[in-house]
Order: structure tokens, then sequence, then C-alpha cells
């Protein structure tokens, strides 16, 4: 849920930016990416609607309707959009509304947009800015504010390498990114920022983007995210990184405070950074790998001893062995915690600097570093700084860098484990004023004044002091030994004489010439400001640079929090709808929310606005009213098992329409703030007459239409007719006929079934099953339709229990030959065992007297006993092997593997009651027959190694893998990649994507088009998904093995809209107080 702050005031302070990074091996490549011309930013285009590749933005890609085509329930997106409140539209995006001038923003923007300093933006999820397909420009106005959460998803801003942030702030209106609670004094309560840029990527190429971050705060982010581009997966706990830029992207006047971890992190790239401020960071203040840009007037101050905070670094540098690291870092002052000074620590790194992983060259300039536990610095990890000299114009060089501990007079200043140290040039004596080089300070001896310190200080130098009084530091300009503020032997001004101007000399800050900071440094008063030590500037408390607009931390005045009442107090619901029971609950982040139950005896709706509570029983009709319950895109209704099981209930005749759609899907969940729990509620059950011995009528016309039902399948008892049946079920259809349709349903860790089916020819497309306790489908008396449909059981290591994929079942006086078409089954992993009687983890278990079945185009993956199971009475012996118009039963394309191999054994096992599949419809192993075929991913050779995670699968490369999969095809893999799971079309047995040998556009002709056909999705046909599948490339859609189309990661059918299981942009789920 989004928590909302109570009615009080936060004080916010001067502040820059903060930086970070990962002890990780991240490697990087080199620079791949073309550059553009440098854009900083500035005022937005009127009408920033247009995509920069020049694409129309109502084009149709191969998978998807145009969002300004009508749906199949003759809406209008555009005009739904209208309906949503006071929210704009953000490019593409629909917004939600919370409460006046407070609007949820989540998803992929694909079009410029604005985001107004007029509302407060929330986010849900991930936002991310541009794709593969459209380079686009995120403008964020002066004065914006955006929260985020790390509640059920990982809120979080992700910019995509050739689109581009502009973050415009001003000193009197910066833009600000919190989290969604009362205060700034936690960490980790968001994601954070990522802006990516080309640098490093393995195959996608680009101009890079001129990112422009201008008075901007960040504050409490670094949720643990994990991240994937182009293959690579780099996790993050920071608040804001740098990833593959270049010297276009530019920060100014910007401040990191309470990162989790890094306060800012640089991987790849040159980005140029002025004015930077990180306070608080939970590790370091600056981290980066492969860095080769510009650092200018950086503080770092960690949290003092006494907050229990253990900040170690102010500045980590680190690179690849192929990489390279040398930044140019000039003006900084790094403030460690206070407290203590511990020397000879063998594994400390409570340092100023830490230099580690080959680095071997950097370029730092008027430095203060202060108050670190374990000193100045640390090398480490094979890092070499005995190249590094003492001065400029060197090509790597330490030029005034000025160390002190108020509590020490150790000479171990440093520590080198398994690294080369600086040569003795470089280390100056200690106490030697204005010597260049690094030189070390006893404070505890020799009393210093620090940098920039004002007059109101009582007590000594502590990081706690300069944390309190960010925004009341002035600069002195005393050139004295006590002061720290001598310089190039006390030539301030750098004009080779010293004599009285040198404490006078204006404070000469090129920021504002003809390239703003982006100038090269040593234009800048021949390489740094040269009035003061490290990062202080300005003649007087009142020009101080991070005053007013950066987060206060004590004693300074900054930015308010400000409260909206609207978003508090009893919901605004209806007074009645449809004859049900109606009641106000409190606002929960600022939306209505309001409870439901009883009969609905007159037709109703559910509006989207308003979060739907059930209590117990919400009942469609009954035996004297037909009525219809329609409910609107992007309706959350959530229920618990509190008291009395929370449950939805169809009565036969009567009907349900969820009309979701892919950016606002209709949501059924219960009401905790996670959807990794089972049986929170009750679920969904749809009746029709089918079956009942009483009861008769016209079928009801049932549509869902992209619809999540999660964490149902707590046991229920339903009774209608006489027929009682106990369920534990997210989804049930019982009794309807085809006149109900689901399309783009998901069932998300169902207690036991994902889905069941009981009596009736309903007709499924696009549906996924993740996470089931049991069974992901499970049917009898079935004769429907079930097209793409998409199984993934939990993987092993999540305690797994998950059977089949799908159950099929029928009665002795019943009949069950449902057509299935373009299947994919993911069983668990970890292993592959010969099956024995009571074993029944298979991909199809065929139960209960089935005896027909129409299967084409199945993929069945990696289930721990086999391919089919046939048992209790089941006999499968006139099930042919193509395709004939009077074939009642087929198999016709069934690819069934297993990673861990298994052979011949792990194909079926059939009990001593059953009759299992004839032997010509199991194809030879590691075939492309027709019928069964079995593929012993053991011992299967893969013909095409094109890319590193094909070399390393171990076996078989599975239809729909992109190039990111660095280990076996596992379940997991595949939970945790739906939306990312793309199309192979290569005809080649290794890859598990030929099917009719080879003839995937049924031509009848083996050649090169068979690897380009179109893709042909005749769901929007005069009849939809309902017209028979024949018509349908000859039965399926040929281009594929199971449930995955698309041809790009862009275009999968899966994205978004569904829960996320790790990295998908999934929705929230808001949780009722």
């Amino acid at each position: 849920m989004k928590k909302f702050f109570l009615p009080m005031i936060v004080v916010f302070s001067l502040t820059l930016a903060g930086c970070g990074g990962d002890d990780s091996d991240d490697t990087e490549g080199n620079s791949n990416g073309d550059t553009t011309e440098n854009n900083t930013g500035g005022a937005p285009p009127p009408e920033p609607d247009n995509n920069e590749n020049g694409e129309s933005e109502n084009e149709e890609n191969e998978n998807e309707e145009s969002e300004n085509d009508e749906n199949e329930n003759g809406e209008n997106e555009n005009e739904e959009n209208d309906l949503l409140g006071a929210c704009p539209r953000v490019g593409n995006l629909s917004p939600t509304e919370l409460a006046a001038d407070h609007c949820e923003i989540g998803g992929e923007l694909t079009q410029n947009a604005i985001l107004t300093a007029d509302t407060i933006w929330f986010l849900e999820g991930e936002l991310q800015v541009g794709d593969s397909e459209n380079q686009v420009v995120l403008y964020i106005e002066a004065g914006t504010e955006l929260r985020g959460d790390n509640v059920d998803s990982i809120d979080h801003v992700l910019v995509y390498p050739g689109s581009r942030i502009n973050a415009s702030g001003t000193a009197s209106q910066p833009i600000r990114f919190l989290s969604d609670d009362d205060n700034v004094d936690g960490q980790g309560e968001w994601g954070g920022i990522f802006i990516y840029g080309y640098n490093g990527l393995t195959n996608l190429r680009g101009s890079q983007a001129a990112n422009v971050l201008d008075y901007v705060v960040i504050a409490e982010a670094g949720d643990e995210i994990s991240i994937t581009l182009d293959g690579d997966t780099s996790t993050y706990e920071d608040n804001l990184v740098l990833k593959g830029v270049d010297s276009n992207t530019t920060l100014s006047f910007v401040q990191s405070h309470n990162s989790a971890r890094d306060g800012l992190q640089i991987h790849n790239g040159d980005p140029r950074l002025s004015w930077i401020l990180a306070t608080g960071s939970q590790r370091d203040g600056l981290w980066y790998r492969d860095f080769s840009g510009l650092v200018k007037d950086l503080m770092v101050i960690h949290h003092s001893d006494t907050s229990g905070d253990s900040g170690r670094a102010g500045i980590y540098a680190s690179e690849t062995e192929t990489g390279n690291s040398n930044p140019r870092i000039v003006n900084a002052t790094l403030i460690g915690r206070d407290d203590s000074y511990e020397a000879g620590d063998a594994e400390g790194k409570q340092t100023g600097i830490l230099l580690a992983d080959n680095t071997d060259q950097i370029r730092l300039a008027n430095v203060l570093i202060a108050n670190f536990r374990h000193g100045c610095y640390v090398a480490e990890s094979a890092a070499d700084l005995s190249q590094i000299d003492n001065s400029e114009p060197a090509l790597s060089h330490v030029d005034g860098v000025h160390c002190a501990n108020e509590y020490a007079d150790n000479e171990t200043f440093s520590a080198v484990r398994e690294a080369v140290d600086f040569s003795e040039a470089v280390l100056a004596e200690p106490n030697s004023i204005n010597s260049n080089g690094l030189v070390y300070y006893y404070g505890a001896t020799s009393g210093l004044t620090f940098t920039g310190e004002i007059s109101d200080r009582s007590e000594n130098f502590t990081a706690s002091w300069y944390l309190d009084n960010i925004g009341g530091i002035g600069n002195g300009l005393v050139a004295d030994s006590t002061s720290l503020n001598g310089f190039m032997d006390g030539d301030t001004n750098n004009d080779r004489v010293v004599d009285a101007a040198d404490t006078e000399s204006p404070f000469i800050a090129a920021d504002d010439g003809p390239e703003g900071f982006n100038s090269d440094v040593a234009s800048d008063t021949g390489g740094y400001d040269l009035t003061h030590i490290g990062a202080v500037r300005g003649g007087a408390v009142s020009n101080t640079q991070f005053d007013g607009w950066t987060v206060a931390t004590a004693s300074d005045a900054g930015f308010l929090v400000s409260v909206d009442e609207s978003l508090l107090g009893a919901s605004q619901c209806p007074a009645s709808l449809g004859g049900a029971t109606v009641r106000a609950l409190d606002k929960n982040s600022g939306r209505n929310v309001c409870e439901l139950s009883g009969l609905l005896s007159a037709d109703a709706t559910l509006t989207g606005d308003i979060d739907w509570q059930l209590e117990g029983l919400l009942q469609v009709g009954d035996a004297e009213n037909n009525v219809t319950l329609t409910i609107e895109s992007g309706t959350r209704i959530s229920g618990d098992n509190i008291d009395t099981t929370d449950y939805l209930l169809v009565f036969p005749g009567s009907s349900i329409d969820a009309n979701g759609t892919g950016a606002r899907p209709v949501r059924m969940t219960s009401d905790d703030t996670e959807v990794e729990g089972a049986g929170e509620w009750g679920g969904l059950f749809v009746y029709g007459y089918n079956g009942l011995p009483s009861l008769a009528g016209d079928q009801g016309a049932n549509s869902l239409d992209y619809v999540v039902v999660a964490e149902a399948g707590a046991p229920m008892t339903i009774t209608l007719d006489g027929q009682t049946t106990e369920y534990r079920e997210n989804i049930v259809l019982n009794g309807v006929d085809q006149s109900t349709k689901l399309s783009f349903v998901q069932s998300h860790n169902a207690a036991r079934d994902g889905l069941q089916i009981h009596n009736g020819n309903p007709r499924l497309s696009w549906i996924v099953s993740t996470g089931s306790g049991r069974d992901g489908l499970w049917y009898r008396n079935f004769n429907g339709l079930v097209k793409d449909l998409m199984v993934i059981h939990h993987r092993d290591s999540d305690g797994s229990s998950g059977r089949s994929g799908i159950y099929a079942s029928e009665t002795l006086e019943g009949d069950s030959n449902p057509l299935m078409v373009n299947i994919t089954l993911i069983g668990r992993d970890s292993s592959s065992e010969t099956a024995g009687e009571d074993d029944t983890e298979v991909g199809l278990l065929f139960s209960d007297n089935t005896d027909q079945v129409r299967l084409a185009n199945v993929l069945i993956a990696n289930f721990r006993h086999g391919c089919y199971r046939a048992d209790t009475s089941a006999d499968l012996s006139l099930v042919g092997t193509t395709l004939e118009e009077d074939s009642p039963s087929f198999l016709d394309g069934v690819h069934c593997s297993h990673e861990a191999g298994g052979g011949s054994d792990n194909i079926a096992y059939v009990s001593a009651d059953s009759i299992g599949l004839p032997d010509d419809s199991i194809a030879t192993e590691n075939s492309n027959g027709n019928g069964l075929a079995f593929y012993n991913g053991a011992e299967a050779e893969l013909e095409f190694a094109n890319t590193d995670f094909i070399t390393n699968a171990g076996g078989i490369n599975f239809t729909g893998e992109i190039d990111e999969r660095a280990d076996n095809f596992t379940a997991g893999w595949y939970l945790d990649n739906i939306r990312g799971v793309g199309n192979g079309l290569v005809s080649d047995a290794s890859f598990l994507n030929a099917f009719l040998d080879g003839d995937t556009n049924n031509d009848g002709t083996v050649n090169e088009d068979d690897t380009s056909s179109p893709f042909i999705i005749a769901d929007d046909g005069p009849e939809g998904f309902n017209q028979d599948v024949e018509e349908d490339t000859g039965g399926y859609d040929l281009t594929h093995i199971g449930a995955v189309r698309g041809g790009a990661v862009s275009n999968t059918q899966f994205d978004s809209w569904t829960v996320g299981t790790y990295r998908t942009a999934p929705f929230t789920v808001r949780t009722v107080e």
C-alpha cells in the first residue's frame, strides 16, 4: 500500500546529490555508443508528444492493438482516460487519480511527456522512459515532487538507453524524489533513479542521450532491485545510478540523502557532475567503476556515529580488468563519522577514499578528508597507485589532498592490502601545511579549524556538526596552518605571488561560462577554485551553495513536506449498489475504499476510482434476477479470509463483464501488501446452467478481459441447485458455455488449481497461470477452446508443490475433448526422476476416464516425472498424430524436454488401469516429428552457439529465450522473465522451434520464409479469438512453439499488466487499514 504521512510538517534543507556503488564484479566494456550534440536542457517544447524516432504513436505493433482503436467492448481508450479524473495523460500513460492533484503513474513511456509541478506524482512500480524502439524525453518541471515506496512492487524510474530525463529544477523550486512517508530519516523506502546509456552494452546501439538533473533531491531510496537490460542484470540498493552514459549527461546541484547503500553510482562512462552533495549514505558517498568523467564541488557527509550508521568510504574507486577509470575530482569535502580513530585495522574500510579493484589512475585536486575512522585512504584488490604523481599536469595526480582527524596523532593514516601504494613523493610529511600530494594533519595536537566553519561551533568538529550546518557553513579565507585553508603554498588566487590578495580573491565559479560546468576544469582558475580547501565556496553564509533547497538535517531551513487533508478521512462511497450492501471505510493512500457484500439484484458497475473490499459473499444475481456486474478498467477488488471467507459468485443466467486493458487491468487480490501468499481469500466463481438438475435458462455472456486473480483458494463450499462442491481455486467456471470468454487473464498463486473448468465449453485465450499449488489448468467434462496458455509452477527452491501443467478428466456419463493450441507448460526444476506409481509431476495428467484430447503446438519443459501420465481408467489409444478434418482426437506437435535429461524413461507413466498413447504418436527422441517428441536436454548438442548464454546452457535453447539467460533454463528463470521472453524463430531441432518438420509458415515448403513468416494473430478477426482455430494459420500460429509470440522483448503478450514475479513491472496491491 502507499502509506500517507500524518498531518505534520517536516523541514528539509540545503544539499546536493550523492554517489555510490557495488563491490560485486560488474564487468563493463568500453564505450560503444555514438554521441549526440550536447543539450543541457532548458524548458521543454510546447508539444513534446512526438516520438524522436519519427514513428507514429498510433502505429500498431505486431501483438497489440493501437491505443486509439476501439476495443471489443466498443470503448475508446482515450474516452476512458477522460474519465480518470483530474490526472492528465502523460505521453501514452494514463495516471490514476488518488485525490485532487495527487496522481499515480507507472508503466513504459513511449512518447515524449511532461510531469508538471501542479500535481504530486506517486510512482507505481517501474516508470520506464523509452524502450528499444522509442527514444523519448521525460521533462520534469521545476518544483515537481515525485514519491515512491517499496510496498508490493519497488517504485523506481528507469531511463532506457537513448531516451533521456530532463529534470530542470531551480534553487527556489527544486525537483524532489522522496519516499511517501512523513519524514526523511529512513532509507530503502523506494527504489531510486536509474539512468542508462549504451556504453558497455552487448547488443544495443544508438546515440547517447543528453540527460539533465539540475537542482534535484533524491532521498531515502535504495530498496534492493535488479534491473536487466540487454542481457546484463545488476542489483542495486542506491539512490541514483548512472550506467553507460557519456559526457552529454550532466548533473548540477543534486543531493542524494539517506541512500540504503551508495549515494551515487557511476558505471562505464564519463558523465559530468558539479555541486553534488551525498548525505547519510549507508555505505559510500560516491561509488564508481570504469568512470572517466568529471566531479566538481562534491561534498560527502556520513551520519555521525551516534546515529548507529556505519557509512564506509567517501569515494570508492574501481575499474574492471578490461576497463578504465581516471575521473577528475576537484573541490571535494569528505566527512566520515566521528567518535574515534582506529589505526591498523586489517579489514577497515571506513576511509576517505577507497581505491580498489585494479585502480591505477585518479585525478584528485583540492580535497578535504576529515574524521574517517580508519584513515585517509585504503588501497586493496590489485590497486596500483605507484604511477600517480603529486601535482598537475600529470596524467594521473593527487594535488592538494588534505586529510585530518581531530582524535588522532597516529602517523598510520592509510592501509595497503594486496595492492601497490603511492610513491613517497605523493605522501607529504604530516602537518606540513600546503604541501603538494597528500598531507595528514594531527587534529589531536593541532586543534584544527576546518575550512568553512562558522563562529557558532562550540565543540570539536564532528560529522554531526557538519551535517547539521550544511546551509550555514561559510568559507574561511585565512591562509594559516591551523585553518586548513592554505593551498599552493598560500597562493590561493594562483597568481604565482603570495600576498594579501590571496585572502581577498573573488570566488571564481566558471559554471556560468560558455559551456557551463561542462567546460574543462583546467580553465576554472587553473584547475579548481583555489580560494578554499574542499567543496565549500562563498564569502558569507548567505552565499553558500547548498542553502534552502536541500533536505534539512537539523538547524537549517529547507523545503516543506505538506499534507493534503483530502487524502485522509472517510471514503466517499455510493449509498447503494444494485441492492448490495455498501459501507464506507477510511481512505487508503488517498483512494476511496468501499466494502461490498450481499446480493446484486440489479445491474451494477464497479468503478475504477474506488478500491472495493469484499466482505463475505458478493453474489451476482439469483434465480429471480438475471443481472450484469460491470467492472471498469483499473478497478481493484480485494478480499480476505478473516471471520468469513470473501468471494465473488456469479449465479447462472447472470453475467460478469470485467473490462480491463493492458494499461489498466482489473485486479482481484487479497488485502495484504504482498502477492506472495495463497489461500488468502475465496476466489471468483462463475456458474452456468450446464449440469444442474433443476435450474434452466439462457446462459450468461461472461467476459474477463485483462483480469488478474491472485492469492485466492481459501477452502470454500458452494451449494447450488442441490449440488455441493468444495473449492480451493482462484477461478472456477462451472456449467458455462461458449458465451463465456476469457482473454488476457492471469491466475497467480492459487492455493490449489489456477483455473478449474467443469461441464461446459467456454473459450479462453492468452491465459497465464503462475505459482499454482497443484495444477495450472484443471478440467472435467470440458469441450471448449484454450489458446495461448502459459503455465509456470514455482521453482523447487520456493518449496513448490505444483503437480501438473494440465489435468484432464471426464465423468463416466460426461465427455471432455477440448481444443488446446499454443501452450507452454513449465514445471519446477531441480531434477529429472523416473516416475513411480504415486508420482504426478507431469506436463499433462490424463485421468478419470479421459479418452480424447486435441493438442497442437505445445511445449512441456522440466516436469520432474515426465511429459505425461495416464491413470484412473484413462484410454489414449485412439489419439492420432495429425490434424485431420475428421480427426476427433490428436497430438500434433507436442514438444517435451528436460534439461536434466532422463531419456525415454521421462516420457510417460501409464498406470495398470489405463492405456497410454499409441506408439506411432511418440516421435523419435530429439526429433521434430509429429505427435509427441521428447528432447533429452542433458545430451542435446547446440549447433548455434552465437551468444554466451547458449554456450553455458548445458542443453536445449528453449523457445522464446532472450540472451540474458546466464545458466540452465529453469522454472525460476521463466517465472522471473515473463515479460522478457521473446520468440525464437530458428528452425533447428536444438532450439525447439522447428514445427511441421521445419515448415513454420505452413506453406508446404521448408525454406528461408519459415524463419521470417509474419506473426499471424487472428484474434482481431470477425469473431475475435472465438473463431475456430482451424482458420488461424492451419490451426495455430506456426512461427513458434508454445505460447510465446512476438518478435522482440517489447512485444511480449504478458508485459506489465500481470503480477510481477521478479524483473517484471507489476502492479501494486493496496492494503486496507
